[in-house]
C-alpha cells in the first residue's frame, strides 16, 4: 500500500474523507475550546484552515510541474486515506472516481500566484506558533485537495475562483 500517490482525480472516498476531515476538525475545535461556537469564529482557527483549503483548491487547477506534484500528492493521499478508512469504518472503499465539476485551468500568471500561495502555506506551516496551527493548516490542505475540488465546493471555486485568480495574475504579472 502506497500512502502517497499522485493524482488530480478525486475519488468518492477522497471526497468523503475531505468532508469528514472538515467536520471532525470543526468538532475538535468546538469541544477542545469549551464547547463554544465563538472558538470556530476566531481568526487563529479559520485563517490557517481556510487559507490552506483555498490554496489547495487553486493549486489543483495546475496539473504540471512542482505545483502539480504538490496538489496531486495531497489529492492522492486524501483518496488513499479515504479508501483505507472507508474499508474499516463503513465497510466499503468507495473508490469510484468523482468527476470534477469543471475543467478550469489557471493561466500562466495565475499559476504563479498559486505557486506563491503554496510557498506562503509552506512558510506558515514551518513558522507556525504550535502544532495546533500546523494541524489546522494540514487539515485544510487535505480538505481543499479532496472535498474542496469536487462538486461540493469546487463548483463555485472552479467557475469563479480559477478565472478570478487567472485575471488577477494577468493584472499583477502581465
Amino acid at each position: 500500500m502506497d500512502l502517497i500517490t499522485f493524482t488530480h482525480v478525486v475519488t468518492r472516498a477522497g471526497a468523503a474523507f475531505g468532508f469528514s476531515l472538515a467536520v471532525v476538525t470543526a468538532m475538535w475545535v468546538y469541544y477542545s475550546k469549551g464547547r463554544s461556537l465563538k472558538a470556530l469564529k476566531k481568526r487563529k482557527v479559520w485563517l490557517p484552515w481556510g487559507g490552506a483549503a483555498l490554496t489547495m483548491v487553486m493549486a489543483s487547477a495546475v496539473t504540471g510541474g512542482l505545483l502539480g506534484q504538490i496538489s496531486g500528492g495531497f489529492t492522492g493521499t486524501g483518496n488513499e486515506l479515504g479508501q483505507n478508512i472507508g474499508d474499516v469504518a463503513v465497510g466499503q472503499s468507495g473508490a469510484g472516481a468523482v468527476p470534477l465539476s469543471t475543467g478550469e485551468v489557471l493561466s500562466y500568471s495565475g499559476s504563479w500566484l498559486a505557486f506563491c500561495m503554496i510557498i506562503g502555506l509552506a512558510l506558515f506551516i514551518w513558522f507556525a506558533k504550535g502544532w495546533e496551527e500546523r494541524g489546522l493548516a494540514l487539515s485544510g490542505a487535505l480538505t481543499g485537495a479532496t472535498w474542496g475540488i469536487t462538486a461540493a465546493i469546487g463548483g463555485w471555486a472552479s467557475m469563479l475562483g480559477v478565472p478570478l485568480l487567472s485575471w488577477l495574475g494577468e493584472v499583477l504579472i502581465g
